[in-house]
């Protein structure tokens, strides 16, 4: 199919050359034979180095086509087609996308680029594919054509921007920076471009071999240097027996020089930074792209087959028994297709002998645990040190025990995603190289908590469980719905909730004002960019805000939360674990885990003004409006049910026959860590020695 659009498309495009470029594995044979005139450029994108146009000068192609072969790679290459030329007819194939992806239905850039459209055609290939074609009467940029195809595949929002704006040189540069077509190219020395009196960018990153490049000449931008993965491979690490020798150094009692030898820094050594700052391994590694490679689309197979990364021939391939389930690109690439075929396992093992290079072999198992795959492994050779110590310690302490229960397998996973997102994510990696040149980015996202009550016996306890987030900036509007902040029990709890250094904001509401107007008296007077509900009688881990933040991240979604998968049934003593589907797009979130921006509220109308049934109203109101809604993991949340007094109606009966697990008593999972003693009581006072460290934010 793609292969006749693509003739069909070149015997129509009139005299001017064409453009066809393939990106991600075995999309060349997809161009492979076709009717190509003497002046047509065939062109691998991934290859593509910035700052080198496709054809010279500004030359206009009859036809621009894309072949990639999954979201990860259109969106990775993005960063190199901002070298395509203009066109009047662009084609973008996708040979295969994961099930729970939106079709790339495109929608125009907004400022009139594309009033002259005269056809678009969205098709699919297969079962899995689609093909895209544009008709413009005029030569149209090609770049924004394939982010409006990329971006249609995740919804109308596309998520915080990476900082700081980036100029790169390099052929490996996009694998640094994918998705951004704001990127541009420089020369190796330099200088940065000027548009008019202003760099194009704040901070450029240059990936080279092992070969030490020319000196920098921008005295205005900085710049940092990074080898590709293919240059610290077994042979130009270690010499001819590669592997082995790396290996036997890494069983060997790690000395100081042990780790000289397998943790290399400075100007000449292979697969590290040239540049003094970045000795720590971690941050040498090309970053994984979490807007593609993420939880989504987890699967709860704790009895499906245990997967291996290993060695197939000259590759890593993951296999299941015989069959090889995904081949691992060279670089350490896993796409968001990779993911969706492993989704049947219950884990996946990793044999630390199966990878082309130490580089690779880390982007492969942080972008396996990045998806939320359940990986385990052993011992971590010392050579993967750029995996970084959390992630380390998960992988060498986690059993295959682990992974044939399923909620010991889903906290696992859910473990492995936090460490591999917060410590290789596009958007912290960046972070930190700005950090290392010293570059100013802009703060991340404030949370504005709305804690809204009837309940003043309830004031310390929920205030508890706001003061030991942790990995964000918060602050907490607190609404007394019909009683005075002066009561002995609530006064003591806010003193205590600000003796933390946390702001609050403590407003009393009339009891005769409905309950929906009083959110929305809440949010304003919020000042956060996000906007969090909060229940005053159930239970949050620590991290919970953290892990919204995240979804929200590598989502796109308008609104996240979580879903009731742990109830406890306060009246009968009993805890109830529904494992519900989670990382996925949902019409149902649990009332007291809602995420959402302030602007999405602006632009549904807020919290209607119902006594009841509140959070429902908000969840079709951003769905009607075109808006995504996203169901992260629930357990880091636990729903109590006691006699009466809930805004969702549902008796106990529903629970009691509606759950994967039970216990008797209190049995929350253990992401949960325990439960903090309420504000004001004797017990809280040792426990939030310190909590104001809590709002730091992740790295």
């Amino acid at each position: 199919m793609i292969t006749t659009v693509l003739r069909h498309a070149l015997r129509a495009r009139g005299k001017e050359p064409a453009v066809l470029c393939h990106a991600g594995a075995d999309t060349r044979a997809d161009l492979a034979g076709l009717p190509a005139a003497p002046g047509d450029v065939l062109l691998d994108l991934d290859a593509q180095p910035l700052g080198e146009p496709v054809l010279d000068g500004d030359r206009v192609a009859g036809l621009v086509a894309v072949v990639a072969a999954t979201t990860t790679d259109l969106n990775r290459v993005l960063t190199s087609a901002v070298h395509l030329p203009r066109a009047v007819h662009v084609v973008v194939a996708l040979v295969a996308t994961p099930g729970h992806q939106e079709p790339p239905v495109p929608v125009g850039p907004g400022m009139g680029q594309w009033r002259d459209l005269q056809e678009l055609r969205v098709r699919r290939v297969d079962s899995r594919g689609w093909v895209c074609e544009f008709f413009f009467p005029n030569a149209t940029e090609s770049a924004p054509v394939l982010d409006a195809v990329f971006q249609g595949t995740r919804g109308r929002r596309r998520g915080s921007a990476v900082a700081p704006l980036a100029a790169l040189n390099g052929s490996e540069a996009a694998l640094w920076r994918p998705g951004d077509t704001g990127a541009h190219g420089v020369a190796a020395e330099g200088p940065v471009p000027l548009r008019r009196v202003t760099p194009v960018a704040d901070l450029v990153l240059r990936v080279h071999d092992s070969e030490t490049p020319p000196a920098w000449t921008d005295g205005a931008v900085p710049a940092l240097d990074r080898t590709t993965t293919g240059a610290d491979s077994w042979d130009a690490l270690t010499g001819p027996d590669g592997y082995d020798h790396a290996a036997r150094l890494s069983a060997a009692p790690r000395t100081g020089s042990d780790r000289t030898a397998l943790s290399v820094s400075g100007t000449s050594a292979p697969g590290t930074s040239v540049s003094g700052p970045s000795a720590d391994p971690v941050q040498r590694i090309a970053p994984i792209d979490e807007t593609t490679v993420n939880p989504t689309g987890f699967g709860k197979a704790e009895k499906g087959p245990l997967g291996h990364l290993t060695l197939q021939g000259d590759r890593a391939v993951v296999r299941d028994g015989k069959k090889d389930l995904v081949v691992v690109a060279p670089d350490g690439t896993v796409t968001d297709v990779d993911l969706a075929r492993l989704r049947h396992l219950r884990g996946v093992r990793v044999d630390w002998s199966g990878h082309s290079g130490p580089h690779a072999a880390v982007r492969a198992v942080a972008s396996l645990a990045a998806g939320g795959v359940p990986v385990i492994s052993g011992p971590v050779p010392a050579w993967a040190a750029g995996l970084g110590a959390p992630l380390t310690e998960l992988l060498a302490t986690a059993t295959e025990a682990d992974l044939s229960d399923r909620l010991t397998r889903e906290e696992h996973s859910v473990r492995l995603r936090r460490a591999a997102l917060y410590t290789h994510g596009l958007r912290s990696r960046w972070r930190s190289l700005a950090a290392e040149a010293g570059v100013p980015v802009p703060p991340g996202p404030r949370i504005s908590v709305i804690l809204c009550t009837r309940r003043p016996e309830m004031v310390g306890f929920a205030l508890a469980q706001i003061a030991r987030q942790r990995g964000v900036e918060l602050e907490t509007v607190l609404t007394l719905h019909g009683f005075p902040a002066s009561m002995p029990e609530v006064r003591t709890a806010v003193d205590a909730y600000r003796a933390t250094g946390l702001p609050l904001t403590v407003h009393e509401a009339p009891a005769d004002r409905i309950f929906g107007a009083v959110l929305n008296d809440s949010v304003a007077r919020a000042s956060g960019d996000l906007i969090a509900k909060w229940d005053d009688d159930d239970w949050y881990g620590p991290e919970h805000l953290a892990d919204l933040v995240l979804a929200r991240t590598y989502s796109g979604a308008e609104l996240v939360g979580t879903g009731q998968d742990f109830v406890f049934l306060q009246e009968i003593d009993l805890m109830v674990w529904r494992s519900r589907e989670s990382e996925t797009a949902t019409r149902f979130i649990a009332g007291g885990t809602i995420l959402t921006d302030r602007v999405v509220l602006e632009e549904t109308g807020g919290f209607r003004p119902l006594p009841r049934a509140i959070d429902t109203q908000l969840l079709i109101a951003v769905t009607r409006g075109g808006g995504r809604v996203h169901r992260t993991h629930g357990l880091g949340y636990v729903l109590r049910r006691t006699g009466g007094g809930h805004t969702w109606s549902e008796d106990m009966a529903y629970f009691l026959h509606n759950y994967a697990r039970q216990w008797s008593g209190w049995r929350p999972s253990s992401l949960l860590e325990g439960e903090p003693a309420p504000l004001g009581s004797a017990a809280a006072a040792g426990q939030l020695v310190g909590a104001t460290q809590h709002t730091g934010g992740h790295p």
